[in-house]
C-alpha cells in the first residue's frame, strides 16, 4: 500500500525532526508485547490493522495495567471513527490526510498530559 508507506515516511520525517524516535510494527501481537516491554511515550495507530482495527488494540492497551498510561492516537479516514475511538479510550483521532501541524499539536498535547510540567 503505497499510501501507507508515504504516510510512514512523512511521520518518520516529522517525528525525527522533532527529536522523537519512531518504530513501526505490523503484527498486533508484536505491537502489544513491544509496548509492554519498551513503554513508548505515545502510540500512533492506523485504524486498519490487518485482522484487527485500532479501536480493539487501543482498548487492549488502555485496559492493561502495564500499558494504560500510554496515550493512543488513532490515524484514520474511516467514517464514524470518533465514536469508536472514544469508546476504546483513545487520547485523540487524527483524520487522514493530516497536516504536520495537527500531528505535532496532538503529540505535544499527549506528552503534556502524560508528563505535566
Amino acid at each position: 500500500m503505497s499510501n501507507d508507506h508515504e504516510l510512514l515516511k512523512m511521520l518518520d520525517s516529522q517525528l525525527s525532526g522533532l527529536g522523537f524516535a519512531m518504530d513501526t510494527m505490523e503484527a498486533q501481537n508484536e505491537m502489544l508485547e513491544k509496548i509492554k516491554s519498551e513503554r513508548p511515550d505515545i502510540l500512533l495507530i492506523d485504524f486498519l490493522l490487518g485482522d484487527e482495527n485500532a479501536a480493539a488494540v487501543c482498548h487492549q492497551v488502555t485496559s492493561d495495567a502495564d500499558m494504560q498510561n500510554v496515550p493512543v492516537i488513532i490515524l484514520s479516514d474511516f467514517p464514524g471513527i470518533d465514536e469508536l475511538a472514544a469508546k476504546s479510550g483513545s487520547f485523540a483521532v487524527i483524520k487522514k490526510p493530516m497536516s504536520a501541524a495537527e500531528l505535532t499539536s496532538k503529540i505535544v498535547d499527549a506528552l503534556l498530559q502524560q508528563h505535566p510540567a
